[in-house]
């Protein structure tokens, strides 16, 4: 009922009929996120590529491979996840839509996913090409800078370039702090960097550090508990496991838990 209310929604609204009502998708995305319904985002998405073919909206389609090349990675779809990825490229290239932004930001979701794919090395040149064009769009201190080197680092983790991994780690936490209220994403951050000092050293003391700032600031009073928090709450819960941080893990997944069905 949900996903039909947003195309009933077409007949009496200024939108376009031969466009994708972007901004609605991607509330109706963020709404249904919110509660982990991740089978009727997986709908939502269907239903929207088919009709941004059917329209010929090659910038409609964009966004909504956009949404399902992130969305297949966190369901482990490598088949569509990397076929999208691939489309998505192809499309920008075809279309001469290769410098924005938002190119940039396909280039890092895209190089993202094909890492968790296994082909790490692959994607650093896509890597590259999201960096070259947030260089000349963003400042340095932009949010999407932060996303860049959190997500490079694990690919550099995987071919095997941990120093600069750390580095990457470092230069993210850095622009999170300078921005304010990113505690979650730092937390995230910083237990990625964990994993990556106890591979070089399980006794390393930066390890219990950073799990103890993550949970300092994961439980932190101010935290605003959306799905969003919700989703970094997911990231870092099986860590506080690992590390044996067992009473850490049980309340964070049950926060993680109480937001979702909160939402």
């Amino acid at each position: 009922m949900q996903e039909e209310r947003i195309i009933k929604c077409k007949g009496c609204s200024k939108e376009s009929y031969d466009t994708v009502p972007i901004a609605r998708v991607i509330s109706k995305l963020d709404e249904l996120f919110s509660t982990n319904d991740l089978d009727a985002v997986g709908r939502l998405l269907e239903y929207w590529e088919r009709e941004a073919r059917a329209l010929g909206d090659v910038r409609g389609l964009l966004e909504i491979l956009n949404e399902e090349i992130g969305y297949y990675r966190r369901t482990s779809d490598m088949d569509k996840a990397l076929r999208s990825v691939n489309e998505a490229f192809e499309l920008m290239a075809e279309h001469g839509l290769d410098s924005s932004e938002s190119a940039g930001t396909l280039y890092l979701n895209g190089a993202t996913t094909m890492k968790s794919f296994g082909q790490a090395k692959q994607a650093m040149e896509y890597y590259a090409r999201a960096k070259a064009i947030y260089d000349n769009c963003l400042s340095a201190n932009d949010y999407k800078m932060a996303a860049y080197y959190n997500n490079i680092s694990s690919a550099y983790v995987d071919i095997g370039d941990r120093e600069s991994a750390k580095e990457a780690c470092q230069c993210a936490i850095d622009i999170l702090e300078r921005r304010g209220d990113c505690r979650g994403e730092i937390a995230v951050t910083l237990v990625n960097l964990a994993h990556i000092y106890y591979d070089d050293d399980p006794c390393d003391e930066r390890i219990d550090a950073n799990m103890e700032r993550a949970w300092e600031l994961l439980t932190h009073k101010q935290n605003t508990h959306d799905g969003n928090f919700a989703f970094l709450c997911s990231k870092c819960y099986p860590s506080f496991a690992f590390f044996g941080y067992f009473e850490y893990e049980k309340y964070i997944k049950e926060l993680m838990e109480k937001i979702y069905a909160g939402n």
